[in-house]
């Protein structure tokens, strides 16, 4: 009997593990210095959702040291009069800012309008990795 409790838990632990445990967009956001005087942040966005996006939009949101809103820029990574983004491929936008050293800057990227092929309803995708339906 333990042998076999031994083996269903060997199996399910198996099963499991074996399990993609992915998310459905994965966000990256970069900095690099530009010529000494430009910070450019660039924002990567991977798609594995397994379906097509048409459009996404996003806000780029500037923070200091106690997580307070210096700034806020909205970002458009893919228009709908763009190719549509298939599973598995990356788009990639850039904005620009001002540089000086003596500042600690931090960025992060908020989703806040999703679009799919063949889907007329609007979503956001959440930083816990789900999509929220707004539209």
């Amino acid at each position: 009997m333990n042998r076999l409790r031994y083996l269903f838990f060997l199996v399910l632990f198996s099963f499991l593990r074996s399990q993609d445990f992915t998310t459905l967009f994965e966000v990256d956001v970069r900095m690099r210095v530009v010529n000494y005087d430009l910070l450019y942040v660039v924002v990567q966005i991977d798609n594995n959702s397994g379906r097509t996006v048409t459009e996404i939009e996003g806000y780029i949101t500037e923070v200091d040291q106690k997580n307070n809103i210096v700034s806020e820029l909205r970002i458009v990574h893919l228009h709908n009069y763009e190719p549509p983004l298939g599973n598995g491929h990356t788009v990639v936008r850039g904005v620009t800012y001002s540089f000086d050293r003596s500042q600690d800057y931090r960025y992060r990227y908020h989703t806040c309008h999703l679009k799919f092929k063949g889907d007329d309803r609007i979503f956001i995708y959440s930083p816990a990795g789900e999509l929220l339906r707004i539209d």
